[in-house]
């Protein structure tokens, strides 16, 4: 007998013995509503039951069972768990895709139902004994006791029967290993919890025990989510570790194409029943089945044709999609194409992936199966992973293969190419080559043909035919355009025909020949001859056959033409010499007049010009100005020499030089003829031809090297042309190196004068700040450059009394920045002191000064200022403000900030201003800030600039601490703010804090 039967009888059995049990059983009265709650509970719970492997299920509801038979009693309860236990065995068979059998649906659910009704009827049997009361009248705490006991025991007692009818001892070791964690965690330590549901119904009513179990259900959801969840994360593990172990496998093989094949197929066999599969990689049309496996039987390597009907395999190709089919039969309809069988039994499912590597599909992976539905997502979902890494390792051995076969031929390249570049006799040369192509790569035969440049015609040189072969190739004579070596020079690329019988084109010089490849001979883009190679065999030339001969031919050209670049050479070596002479002579020269100098006698010496001059681009004057010149007539040289050129020649040469990066020569012929073109030269100088040449540095145009000829018509050769253009860059170079140097001596000039000018500036504000009573007093100024436009001043007022009474100072701001702003600010603030210094009226001493500042100023530049008188007894301040920022002034009694505004302009605009002057008084505690703008317009890396909110701020943060404190808190407070940035504008301020009395 089957396992499956012996399941099925112990199914049939048990259930059968307990429900006959319950049939004997006498009937219990109870409440109908309870019973339809804890069955419809039970049965909710056992819907969202979880599965641990193997297969068993497991829920929470031994757990309302346990909880019926103490409400409820044994007897109800133990039909309870009878008829749910069958119905929600079957119940939980329908939702899954499980077979269905005769044990799966009446046997299991008999087991299931009759084990946790024994389970029950055990329990209250034992309470029964050891009460000895009646079946129907036992107390909840017996029954409650034993049925702990019993209800677990039972139900897993009868699991294990039923694992070892199914398994063996192996099966219920490998059931127990998996299971016992859900066992005890889901049915076995809720139990306990029965007591309190049974009390819930007895004492709280059925709404109570409608919420607990709607409570218990939505347990039971989590607990199978949390399952689900911990089940798909072990999958998961799983099926990583074996991806892992497939890549590293992958990683290790050989880089054999073969080898890979056989080890995708084994790793693919560990994942899914691989007795058909098949492997291919495509080439072309064809597609060709490495691995070919039927029916657990290994078939020899195939080939096909896809050109035409190429089914699924070919629609996979093209999209570069995988393809689940769970049954052929019903789902042709819908496929995207129709497969095509090589075999007389077609497969019912069959996963179809394929193989890419970066945007090419290379191959495909086919895994079938004579039983539908035998793959699901999840298989295709691992196979298209394997096939994903095993695509790369393909491709890489591919790879790996092409270029281990491209260096040998390119190793038998240099080889010949080694020889036939020792050989400088052509009529030796070409029979060498053919001969050595025959024996290194098997060619034959073997024609070289030359290209007449006299009369255009292609003229046979050397083949490794003999014989009469041999005879007719040399009485050959093609044109351009004849035969497929005309063709091939017309053309100036490869022609090649698998079949020259089949080929109107082709000249039957050797009659063997079948397949025919000819590739022209190029220098350059010039066609100089053709390498021809024939076979007897039909199409049989490839692509690997064309990079070779295409290859040589490169380098038979070069041979061709070595005699000619060994000349190239040795006047290149001339040219290179030259230059460096004059590298040499250039080096020496340490100004520039020396360089100069030096520059217009080196074209005499190597182009054999008679005269020579350099001009240079005179920014100010907005012309060339000539600097040096060798040659001239003294008599001509002070019309030329020193002077701006007004030359069209050269200005069309700065405006060709304007458009490309490349040095090129102006010539102008027939000067004499075109004296327009520099009139102050060309008919002092009786020239003939002008050659320019322009000096150039990073795109830059320093000046134009001219070579003046006595003969009107001089071209340069090559030779020379790229002498000049040499020469030009290494002037240009050195050019440049002496201009630079010359300005950084000038900014280093520049530099030290502007420190003078900002010490003498320092001088000119206070040297120190006034000591008063009563008072503190606190000043800085920072320029944003050397020197800047800001000052600041404290003078005495005559008051008649002695200590001076009253204090004036001034706080100003010029328009500008450097040092025009400085000899402004010097000027502005000599006339502001001496307005002020006879005591007047702050608005009238300003106005006084700003006649004079727009009286002795022509820059028209102004400055903006705030001045005030400050009574150092009452503290009584009397100011006017000529559109500078308005002081702010912090009052110590309210916290609060004003701003000290009076209307007015700034001076040096207009001759005549009217300014406003007002009064205020600082009280102790009080503390006045006056500042410029480069305090509040600073800006950090946002471009947000601290503002006069921010100086507000740290006023009234540290308004309590001295002038000094306060000071040093606003630069801080700045500098914090510019988070490094350069600073925008000069920063001035001055605090006055007045003492507590």
């Amino acid at each position: 007998m089957s396992r499956e039967h012996l399941l099925t009888w112990y199914g049939l059995i048990v259930g059968g013995v307990v429900w006959g049990w319950l049939l004997l059983l006498p009937t219990v009265p109870t409440v109908p509503a309870l019973v339809v709650l804890f069955a419809v509970l039970a049965f909710a719970v056992d819907l969202l039951a979880f599965r641990t492997p193997p297969a068993d299920v497991h829920s929470l509801a031994p757990l309302v069972l346990v909880s019926a038979s103490l409400a409820l009693g044994p007897i109800p309860a133990a039909w309870i768990a009878a008829v749910e236990g069958f119905v929600s065995g079957v119940t939980i068979l329908l939702q899954t895709n499980r077979p269905r059998t005769l044990f799966s649906l009446l046997g299991r659910p008999l087991l299931r139902s009759g084990l946790r009704a024994l389970g029950l009827l055990v329990g209250a049997w034992l309470a029964t004994m050891s009460s000895g009361q009646p079946l129907t009248a036992l107390p909840m705490s017996h029954v409650f006791g034993w049925t702990l006991l019993s209800f677990p025991f039972v139900t897993q007692l009868g699991r294990i029967v039923r694992e070892l009818l199914q398994g063996g001892y192996s099966g219920l070791a490998t059931w127990w290993r998996s299971a016992w964690p859900a066992i005890l965690g889901a049915e076995i330590a809720p139990l306990p919890l029965a007591w309190l549901g049974a009390a819930i119904a007895h004492d709280l009513g059925m709404l109570h025990l409608i919420l607990a179990g709607g409570a218990l259900v939505a347990s039971a959801a989590i607990l199978r989510r949390s399952s689900l969840n911990l089940q798909r994360q072990r999958r998961s593990m799983r099926e990583l570790a074996r991806l892992n172990e497939v890549s590293r496998a992958i990683i290790r093989s050989e880089l054999d194409v073969d080898a890979l094949c056989e080890l995708i197929y084994r790793e693919a066999s560990r994942i899914v029943d691989t007795s058909s599969f098949h492997l291919g990689l495509f080439n072309g049309h064809s597609y060709t089945l490495v691995v070919r496996v039927q029916d657990r039987v290994r078939l020899p390597r195939l080939t096909v044709d896809l050109s035409e009907n190429s089914g699924l395999i070919g629609w996979i190709r093209e999209t570069g999609r995988a393809i689940l089919v769970e049954d052929f039969t019903r789902e042709m309809d819908r496929l995207p194409a129709r497969p095509r069988y090589q075999s007389e039994r077609p497969p019912r499912s069959g996963i179809y992936v394929p193989l890419i590597a970066g945007e090419t599909v290379i191959g495909s992976i086919s895994v079938q199966s004579y039983e539908p539905s035998a793959f699901d997502a999840n298989d295709l979902r691992l196979i298209s992973l394997i096939a994903d890494q095993a695509a790369v390792a393909i491709a890489r051995a591919r790879a790996f293969h092409e270029a281990r076969q491209r260096a040998n031929q390119l190793q038998a390249i240099r080889e010949v190419s080694q020889q036939i570049t020792a050989i400088l006799n052509l009529d030796r040369l070409l029979p060498s080559i053919v001969q050595l192509i025959r024996e290194r790569f098997g060619y034959h035969p073997v024609h070289i043909f030359t290209l007449s440049p006299d009369d255009e015609r292609i003229y046979f040189r050397a083949s490794t035919a003999d014989g009469a072969d041999l005879e007719r190739l040399r009485a050959l004579s093609l044109r351009i355009g004849q035969g497929l070596v005309g063709e091939a020079v017309q053309r100036g690329e490869p022609v090649l025909v698998g079949d020259v019988l089949n080929d109107h084109r082709a000249i039957r010089d050797t009659l063997q020949t079948r397949s025919e490849l000819a590739v022209p001979l190029r220098v350059g883009t010039t066609v100089i001859g053709v390498l021809d190679v024939q076979s007897d065999e039909p199409d049989d030339f490839d692509e690997d056959d064309l990079f070779v001969i295409r290859t040589l031919a490169d380098q038979i050209a070069i041979a061709i033409e070595s005699a000619n670049a060994y000349t190239a050479q040795q006047e290149e070596a001339w040219t290179l010499n030259a230059l460096l002479q004059i590298a040499e002579n250039i080096g020496r020269a340490t100004t520039l007049s020396d360089l100069l100098a030096t520059v217009v006698r080196l074209p005499s010496l190597l182009m054999g010009c008679p005269r020579c001059y350099v001009a240079l681009w005179d920014r100010e004057q907005g012309d060339f100005v000539v600097r040096a010149v060798y040659g001239l007539p003294t008599t001509a040289r002070t019309g030329v020499l020193n002077q701006p050129t007004r030359s069209p020649f050269l200005w069309r040469l700065r405006e060709r030089a304007a458009e490309t990066d490349q040095s090129r020569l102006e010539l102008l012929w027939q000067a004499q003829d075109n004296a327009d073109q520099w009139p102050t030269l060309i008919t002092a100088a009786r020239s003939g031809t002008l050659v320019g040449l322009p000096i150039s540095a990073r795109n830059t145009l320093l000046g134009v090297l001219v070579l003046d000829y006595n003969d009107p018509f001089v071209s340069p050769s090559t030779r020379q042309q790229n002498l000049c253009t040499g020469a030009a860059a290494q002037i240009a170079g050195a050019l440049e190196s002496l201009l630079l140097a010359a300005e950084a001596a000038e900014a280093a000039r520049l530099e030290q004068e502007l420190r003078v000018a900002r010490e003498i500036q320092q001088s000119l504000l206070p040297s120190r700040l006034p000591n008063v009573a009563g008072w503190q007093i606190e000043a800085t100024w920072q320029s944003a450059r050397l020197v800047g436009g800001d000052f600041y001043d404290f003078w005495s007022l005559p008051t008649g009394t002695e200590p001076p009474r009253e204090l004036g100072f001034v706080i100003a701001d010029v328009s500008d920045k450097g040092i025009p702003a400085a000899m402004f600010m010097t000027m502005a603030r000599s006339l502001v002191r001496a307005a002020a210094l006879d005591g007047s009226a702050p608005a009238r001493a300003m106005e006084r000064a700003n006649r004079w500042l727009y009286r002795d100023s022509e820059s028209g530049m102004f400055v903006t200022l705030f001045y005030a008188r400050l009574d150092l007894i009452t503290g009584q301040l009397c100011y006017t403000c000529a559109g500078h920022n308005p002081p702010l002034l912090y009052r110590a009694a309210t916290g609060e900030i004003e701003e000290l505004r009076t209307p007015g302009i700034a001076l040096g605009v207009l001759p005549e201003v009217t300014l406003a002057e007002a009064e205020t008084r600082l009280a102790p505690e009080d503390v006045l800030v006056c500042y410029t703008d480069g305090a509040t317009e600073t800006i950090n890396e946002l471009l947000v600039p601290f503002d006069v909110d921010g100086l507000r701020a740290v006023i009234k943060a540290y308004a309590t601490g001295s002038a000094a404190t306060i000071m040093q808190a606003i630069l801080a407070a700045v500098a914090r703010h510019s988070h490094g940035q350069p600073p925008f504008d000069d920063i001035t301020l001055i605090v006055i804090k007045r003492a507590s009395t």
